[in-house]
């Protein structure tokens, strides 16, 4: 008994697949108005998205210390074990006088330093606000509006700040990076 059932052609021919794409295609353009008004709610979406949600940037840093004692060569094998190469020895301690004085230079050290609480006349502010007040910078904004209310409590994260906190703790960290005498 034989089947009498067709079989399956398995090849596309190149004319087969050239009629596919142009019915594809005319039925694209047949559809454009619904096509455009798709596109123009999508990139308005998109756009009043971009508008009303503000950006978040986050960054972290990290960083391994040696706190070994160090021989007379280990700033040399220090190197020589940052790129790949164990001659016996350490890279250096941690509280080197090099690696102390870039801590000590380190705008976000010293910046989170600012925002620690501190108890000053029974009152508990921050070292920003200390310093603003030793240097009788709130005198100079009396005239300010945008800088003449601002504080700096002590807080653990600047999620409130704006630009103009950011400027001012910037302020301060350059003139405390002229006052600082490193080693």
């Amino acid at each position: 008994m034989e089947n009498s059932l067709p079989v399956k052609k398995d090849e596309v021919s190149l004319k087969e697949l050239l009629v596919t794409l142009k019915e594809w295609w005319c039925y694209l353009v047949s559809q454009w108005k619904i096509i455009l008004i798709a596109a123009i709610i999508g990139a308005g979406l998109g756009l009043t998205y971009s508008v009303i949600k503000k950006p978040v940037y986050t960054a972290t840093l990290s960083f391994a210390l040696e706190d070994e004692k160090s021989t007379g060569l280990g700033g040399a094998l220090g190197l020589a074990s940052s790129f790949g190469l164990d001659i016996g020895g350490t890279g250096g301690s941690v509280f080197s006088d090099s690696n102390l004085a870039e801590l000590f230079k380190s705008r976000s050290m010293v910046e989170n330093t600012l925002l620690t609480s501190v108890l000053v006349d029974g009152k508990n502010i921050s070292l920003a606000e200390m310093y603003i007040q030793n240097e009788n910078w709130r005198e100079n904004w009396k005239d300010e509006p945008k800088i003449k209310d601002i504080q700096f409590l002590p807080i653990i994260n600047r999620k409130g700040f704006t630009r103009v906190h950011d400027s001012i703790l910037g302020e301060i960290y350059r003139d405390l990076s002229k006052k600082i005498v490193c080693f």
